[in-house]
């Protein structure tokens, strides 16, 4: 592009699609230094091919490589790459023109033979990316022929045709003239003629160019100087010197009518470049409408605590019910969860007289399975005493099997409490705006929930240790009778007269029965208030806690760090509003162009000579 300034040479690596030329969710850009001596360009640019060639290895590590050692790596790079290396050369006597170098398709084609026998995808992959370049509508198509290659037979040109079935964007290039020797007599004939426009195949016909040679190049001549070196062949050397059109000889020729063809190709095309410069423009601004507002604190510390506050107050209002109710729906239904699972550890007393030879846990208990346990437990006591301790052992059977249900309650109340946090934290409304705020109140989050979910397991464990060990005691001794009598008045009947002289096993398994639904039933209760009461309650007032005594001793830097955009956001951002940016220069310089055109048109019109 034409720059004002020095002359300078910026290179950039443009990855935009995956292995499988699929467009990335998120292109990623990476930028290799700014030249400022054009004499340094070849070498970087071989420097750029073998990075974005070798897609594991890091850019950076190309930037000290000679040229020796690029061709050593030669064999570990991929054939070609879907992403770009892109150039951009700002030139105070160059003019405005993108163009793409593809990979040569007859090369890949001729090459595949001999180094790619293995890899069947090189020829579709350079067949497809040349498609996806040269189907634009808006595009020339450059198809560069060695002179000493059969160009009826490039299939470069049936691609072309493909896309360009009219021929109204393809122009041809004959390059290395100087390999024909006036041996090469049919090839210099067949050449004279495309050039002079009786035998072409393309309706805008050919150009032919000499570009310098490797030497040349390494002995650094001046683009002025190169222009007289070609001019200098052409003109001494037959068939070239003996053209009647020399308008297709040159660079500089090839440059100066290309240029008129890409014009009148742009005017042709002019009212769908700026829709499509208005749809690319309107949706780049609407991206840019829904991103947050800039972000500014003249008092930062206020900022945060003011969210802290916020935040602290919404999370307290959920675990109290009041906010977001779904949280105590979700945490409700896994305490009724919890309930059915100490539930089916209650004790399966069967009043038969069935016997099983070894119990299983959780088995049903049949009244010659008690027999068996007091027997068991009975050493010199009278002989109508039945032993506490058949009755305990029964109990503790059932008992030991709640600790695996409080464990797992525990463990998933406590993480939907840090899935709520964490939604929380990242809410725009608190601190989601600010990536750096959020790692740093997440942390703070991280480190009071693993300390006090601990000291809650171990309060959890205690509660457990107690019903699952000595005294078995119950004050409720209201409900406990009640539980015995229901359970004895389903085996002997209610109100019997007189009354029923109960059997030492039913009365133990009445017991057992009744002592578990009351030591169950409390345990539940229990373990739910503590989970509340300990973890809950206590972590919404340590968060606050810990926040507000985090916050206020930091410095100005670092509470400004804390506000600053998400990087993601910021990228995006900046993305977008360097669109923007182009793509209004774009437009104005489109309306500017039309607006000269018709001027132009106009004055054609008025011209009485016209």
């Amino acid at each position: 592009m034409r720059g004002t300034g020095t002359w300078s040479c910026t290179i950039t690596f443009r990855f935009q699609y995956d292995d499988k030329g699929k467009p990335l969710k998120s292109g990623k850009e990476v930028s290799f230094p700014t030249i400022y001596n054009p004499k340094d360009v070849e070498l970087w640019l071989r420097r750029a091919q073998a990075a974005i060639l070798t897609p594991r290895a890091d850019p950076q590590d190309f930037h000290n490589k000679s040229r020796e050692e690029l061709k050593g790596l030669q064999a570990v790079m991929i054939p070609f790459s879907w992403n770009k290396v892109e150039v951009l050369v700002r030139d105070p006597e160059g003019a405005d023109l993108s163009f793409v170098d593809l990979p040569a398709y007859d090369v890949a084609y001729l090459g595949i033979i001999q180094h790619h026998l293995t890899d069947n995808e090189v020829v579709p992959f350079v067949k497809k990316l040349t498609e996806r370049f040269i189907k634009n509508e808006n595009t020339l198509i450059v198809v560069t022929v060695p002179m000493t290659d059969d160009f009826e037979n490039q299939g470069a040109f049936d691609l072309a045709t493909q896309a360009d079935s009219e021929g109204l964007r393809t122009i041809g290039v004959g390059t290395k003239p100087d390999m024909l020797t006036p041996g090469n007599t049919s090839a210099l004939d067949k050449w004279r003629d495309i050039l002079e426009g009786t035998t072409s195949n393309l309706r805008h016909g050919y150009y032919c160019v000499k570009l310098p040679t490797d030497k040349e190049r390494e002995e650094g001549h001046s683009k002025s100087e190169l222009e007289k070196r070609e001019k200098a062949f052409f003109s001494s050397t037959e068939p070239w010197k003996s053209l009647d059109n020399q308008s297709r000889l040159g660079m500089r020729n090839f440059v100066e009518n290309t240029s008129r063809l890409l014009i009148g190709l742009i005017e042709n095309n002019l009212p769908d470049i700026k829709k499509r410069v208005d749809t690319l423009l309107a949706r780049d601004q609407r991206l840019l409408s829904r991103l947050p507002e800039l972000f500014t604190a003249d008092n930062p510390i206020a900022v945060i605590l003011l969210r802290v506050a916020a935040f602290c107050k919404t999370f307290q209002g959920t675990i109290d019910g009041t906010r977001r109710k779904d949280f105590v729906h979700k945490n409700q239904s896994r305490y009724s969860t919890f309930k059915s699972e100490i539930k089916k550890t209650t004790p399966n007393l069967q009043c038969l007289a069935q016997s099983t030879s070894k119990l299983k846990p959780l088995d049903a208990i049949y009244v010659a399975d008690v027999q068996e346990t007091i027997r068991a437990h009975r050493t010199w006591e009278f002989p109508s005493y039945v032993p506490f301790e058949a009755a305990k052992e029964i109990i503790l059977q059932h008992v030991e099997h709640w600790e695996d249900p409080l464990t797992r309650c525990f463990n998933d109340i406590s993480q939907n409490t840090i899935d709520l946090l964490r939604t929380l934290v990242r809410d725009t409304e608190y601190f989601g705006r600010f990536a750096e705020l959020v790692s740093f109140v997440e942390a703070i989050i991280g480190q009071e929930a693993v300390a006090l979910q601990a000291q809650v397991s171990e309060m959890l464990k205690k509660k457990f240790n107690m019903e699952n060990g000595s005294p078995l005691l119950t004050e409720n001794l209201d409900r406990f009778n009640q539980d015995r009598s229901t359970w004895l008045n389903q085996i002997y009947g209610v109100n019997r007269n007189p009354p029923p002289n109960y059997s030492d096993e039913h009365k133990l398994m009445a017991d057992v029965h009744a002592y578990f639904q009351t030591a169950s039933a409390r345990f539940i209760d229990v373990v739910v208030l503590c989970i509340e009461e300990e973890w809950h309650k206590k972590l919404a007032g340590r968060l606050e806690e810990s926040l507000i005594e985090k916050i206020p001793p930091l410095s100005r830097d670092q509470l400004d760090l804390l506000l600053g955009e998400d990087p993601k956001v910021s990228r995006e951002r900046n993305n977008l509003t360097r669109n923007i940016t182009n793509l209004t220069k774009i437009k104005k310089r489109l309306l500017e162009y039309e607006a000269q055109s018709q001027a132009e048109a106009w004055g054609a019109d008025l011209d009485p000579l016209n």
